[in-house]
């Protein structure tokens, strides 16, 4: 790991970058305050590496659920290990405010001697260099007696504090995208960015777990994310049956897409908004309890009486999860009585397809036209027939556009009066049709026909065209629609014409209580 580079970085706020430089140029003890995630045990490791003592080791004693024998085990080892080579390195104490009296003592005797040793005879080296960290007010500690005045002023000799991140606002989107470019060259994955929306929605949380939870996330969405850019869509990957305070949140975006159990469609509600106020009230409640639980967690440690701990946790945490029960409940009550109804499916489909062609498009200078009909109607072709329809011909024209092409969508809705023919099987259903009508440069030639050895030809008259087309136009038949493919070789230009029934009922369905 370079950590010169580590240093400048985004993850480090740039205003505690000269108090580093400073640690780092003198061996004196260095105390790191901040929020837990903030990355204290980073500017450790920065300190130690960058300093003096880079070529010695670094040793790390989390001091959070050290007994006083612990602590004379972990110098033990830290001897053994460096034998007699006298190179004591750096001694790390992580979460300093947790250690024992006796421990906080001994500590005292090791600052003040430039010999370390153990009561074990010959056991004896050169002092190492201490950093300690805490995500605790050391200073109330000491007021109230639990920790020593004379230590903390002995670790404190220079102190980096390390601001949460919600005071780091403007700062989300160069770490977010550091953090996403470093996952990538881990992961050996091509990763060019994030989307606008989805970094919007990073910069308006609070991020209570700091750096480390947005490390988080954003390593996760980039393990799942499809595309090159992580968009808004793969923060939203499988929280329906998380309950963290991120997922809360997205959850109440006003950005959230369309729920997982049907990804495909706009939703719009049937109720008044009523249930989505009671949905709104939910989270509100909710939020506080998540807060409240994890006090809690902390709060018992506050407690000497380890009985009493225990009894006090687990009852407030029991009437929490009660209260977390019920408010699930109401959740799930309110969706299997708010009817959701089913729009725009085939503008969603089209949209989630050519998303994946942006780049192959991008590359070739092809430029995109779309123009959609506001509410077009449900057809009565399923999503999974319909995606499939749309993926294959976009497919076929993809690589038939050339450099500086175009491509065009139109969708519209019409009545079918007077068709004959082919149009007849659509009048059928009331009357009432949807057309999609893709128009693009370039033409793709049709597979040549060949003779047998007979003399006949392979292919009919009317099936010349590419067997995925002819495996599209077989599905719109079997929803009796219909497809049209003309070329103009002199232009050059291809448009196709699908053409399908809608859909005469309203279609409802209610969302999952999975979630």
């Amino acid at each position: 790991m370079n950590y010169q580079e580590l240093l400048h970085s985004p993850i480090v706020p740039s205003k505690i970058v000269p108090l580093i430089e400073k640690a780092i140029q003198n061996q004196v003890p260095v105390l790191i305050l901040g929020e837990p995630g903030t990355g204290k045990e980073l500017v450790a490791k920065i300190i130690h590496h960058l300093g003096e003592r880079k070529e010695e080791p670094f040793h790390k004693i989390d001091c959070k659920f050290l007994t006083e024998e612990a602590l004379q085990d972990h110098l033990h080892r830290i001897l053994k290990e460096v034998g007699d080579t006298d190179q004591m390195g750096t001694l790390y104490l992580k979460e300093v405010g947790f250690l024992e009296e006796g421990n906080q003592l001994q500590i005292l005797e090791l600052l003040g001697d430039p010999i370390f040793q153990t009561t074990d005879e010959g056991s004896a080296s050169k002092s190492p260099r201490f950093i300690s960290s805490s995500s605790e007010n050391l200073e109330a500690k000491v007021t109230q007696g639990r920790f020593s005045e004379d230590l903390y002023d002995r670790l404190s000799t220079l102190s980096v504090h390390i601001p949460p991140l919600r005071d780091r606002a403007d700062e989300i989107s160069a770490i977010a995208h550091h953090l996403m470019t470093e996952h990538s060259k881990k992961m050996k994955t091509r990763k060019l960015g994030i989307a606008i929306p989805a970094l919007k929605l990073l910069e308006s949380y609070g991020w209570p777990g700091n750096t480390r939870e947005l490390e988080r996330i954003i390593l996760r969405c980039a393990i799942f994310s499809e595309g090159e850019h992580l968009t808004d869509r793969d923060l939203f990957f499988e929280i329906e049956n998380e309950k963290t305070a991120f997922a809360d949140y997205l959850r109440k975006a006003d950005t959230k897409p369309a729920p997982a159990s049907r990804p495909s469609t706009i939703e719009e509600s049937l109720e008044p908004p009523l249930p989505l106020f009671f949905i709104e009230l939910v989270h509100r409640i909710k939020n506080p309890l998540v807060s409240i639980k994890t006090f809690t967690q902390l709060l018992r440690e506050k407690f000497n009486d380890a009985e009493f701990r225990e009894y006090f946790y687990r009852i407030v945490s029991e009437d929490i999860d009660k209260i977390d029960s019920v408010l699930d409940g109401l959740l799930n009550y309110i969706k299997i009585n708010t009817p959701i109804r089913k729009m725009n499916t085939v503008h969603t489909i089209l949209e989630e397809i050519l998303r994946k062609y942006e780049r192959p498009f991008e590359e070739k200078k092809i430029k995109l036209f779309k123009k959609f009909q506001k509410n077009l109607p449900e057809t009565i072709v399923h999503d999974e027939q319909l995606r499939y329809v749309l993926n294959s011909i976009v497919k076929y024209a993809a690589p038939s556009i050339p450099p500086d092409g175009s491509i065009g969508f139109l969708t519209k809705s019409c009545d079918l009066q007077k068709e004959t023919g082919d149009a007849k099987v659509l009048s059928e259903r009331d009357g009432r049709w949807i057309e999609i009508l893709i128009i693009f440069t370039g033409y793709k030639r049709s597979t040549e026909r060949l003779e047998t050895a007979l003399g006949i030809e392979s292919f009919a008259q009317e099936e010349t065209i590419e067997l995925e087309l002819r495996l599209v136009k077989e599905i719109i038949r079997k929803n009796r629609g219909i497809m049209r493919l003309e070329v103009s070789e002199k232009r050059p230009r291809t448009l196709i014409s699908i053409r399908l029934p809608v859909e005469r009922r309203e279609v409802v369905y209610y969302p999952s209580t999975n979630g």
